[in-house]
């Protein structure tokens, strides 16, 4: 009779056998053998998934360099990933107690970014010569595609902590280690930071470490959420005197849409604000268009058919472009006077882009007109985001194209 593996971690008193068992049951069901008893269920659900997948159980540890469509995501997101830096800050000033274990030389804690490459790690002197010949490292993809069942990709993949004992790894070069990982939400916007994980040689694994590891990336999750809680705070207190005249009603948000303030409005504790939304957007909403004015971390949301349009673009604007060796020289004119403000050049290929198609271009178009590919649009929102900053509220989004009022002219 077949039966099922206990789901608590055995004490250290039964590890011995309990290890034993554990690679019983990986012999047989990748022999197609009887098992003499069942993998857990977060086990053997990454188990069905890997092998839906083609993914061969004699992956060693070469497996772990950077290969394949998961490799390439993360490659072009982790390099300069914010949210994985943040973690590796949150997580290592909330070590407390673990850090005794770490310089006993028993253990690894290694931090990863959201797609399961590793972006920092620490232990003693053995313990990270013996992750190197694993190829634990730094830079290397332990999402379940690259590697396997192992705690950083099966907790990313069952989007909670896990622990993965010995023989419970899919790959047999991972069988004399003991993994134990949980994810980390940005409690601000919902999205996986990454992981937090500890590993021991299977020997000095310890019941305790599912716990441990548990409670670090809660902490990690606090210390976010209190940083959020004085962020709205200070949004709040910065806007008073964006809102104290306004005579409509109105509400301030984050970059996330948690709302700081609001005065006339029904609104929750969060709006939901349309993607890569900036300052100048128009967007329509059950209650009618809204219009987007920037504030410093946060925005200012109130009804377009309201609003006042920036100083720096009033309507009846001419807009001038003349090229120059290092971008554009672009004149606003008004009834009321002008002013000339220098750009450069991708800002200036972005304003005359926009100039000849009337309609307007997306980012991915204007990106692929400028650089040749649609995948830098977000340097494309970015230098969109400078213009705004340097000419006032010329553009509108969606797609980005002149404000209405703007009449742009070439050169005199």
């Amino acid at each position: 009779m077949t039966l099922p593996l206990e789901t608590a971690f055995p004490s250290t008193h039964d590890l011995t056998s309990y290890s034993r068992l554990l690679s019983d049951v990986y012999d047989a069901e990748f022999s197609g053998k009887q098992a003499p008893a069942h993998p857990r269920d977060i086990i053997a659900d990454s188990w069905a998934r890997l092998r839906r997948r083609g993914i061969r159980p004699t992956r060693g540890p070469a497996s772990a360099k950077q290969t394949g469509s998961e490799s390439t995501a993360a490659s072009a997101t982790s390099e300069l990933d914010s949210d994985a830096f943040l973690l590796t800050s949150l997580i290592r000033a909330n070590l407390g107690h673990l850090s005794t274990l770490l310089r006993d030389d028993t253990a690894v804690l290694v931090v990863s970014d959201r797609h399961g490459r590793i972006v920092a790690r620490s232990g003693g002197t053995q313990m990270l010569s013996r992750a190197d010949e694993l190829g634990f490292v730094e830079g290397a993809a332990w999402g379940e595609n690259s590697i396997g069942t192992n705690a950083i990709g099966t907790a990313l993949a069952a989007r909670r902590p896990v622990q993965v004992h010995g023989a419970e790894h899919y790959s047999r070069s991972q069988h004399l280690w003991s993994c134990t990982a949980a994810p980390v939400r940005d409690p601000r916007n919902g999205r996986t930071l990454g992981t937090v994980d500890l590993s021991f040689e299977v020997a000095d694994a310890h019941p305790m470490s599912l716990g441990l590891i548990s409670l670090l990336a809660q902490a990690a999750t606090q210390d976010l959420r209190e940083r959020h809680h004085r962020d709205i705070a200070e949004l709040r207190a910065a806007s008073f005197s964006a809102t104290r005249e306004l005579d409509h009603p109105w509400a301030v948000v984050d970059e996330w849409g948690w709302v700081a303030a609001s005065h006339g409005v029904d609104v929750s504790s969060r709006v939901p604000l349309p993607r890569d939304v900036q300052a100048g957007d128009t967007w329509t909403t059950p209650s009618g268009e809204v219009l987007v004015t920037g504030l410093d971390r946060g925005f200012l949301l109130g009804p377009a058919r309201s609003s006042k349009r920036h100083a720096d673009a009033p309507p009846e604007t001419t807009l001038t472009l003349s090229a120059t060796g290092t971008g554009a020289l672009v004149e606003l004119r008004t009834p009321t006077g002008s002013r000339e403000v220098r750009i450069p050049s991708r800002q200036a290929d972005i304003l005359f882009l926009l100039a000849a198609t009337p309609r307007g271009l997306t980012a991915p178009e204007l990106s692929t007109r400028i650089y040749g590919t649609p995948e830098h649009d977000v340097t494309v929102r970015a230098e969109i985001s400078r213009l705004r900053r340097h000419l006032g509220d010329v553009l509108v989004a969606a797609p980005y194209r002149f404000a209405p009022g703007i009449t742009v002219a070439g050169p005199r």
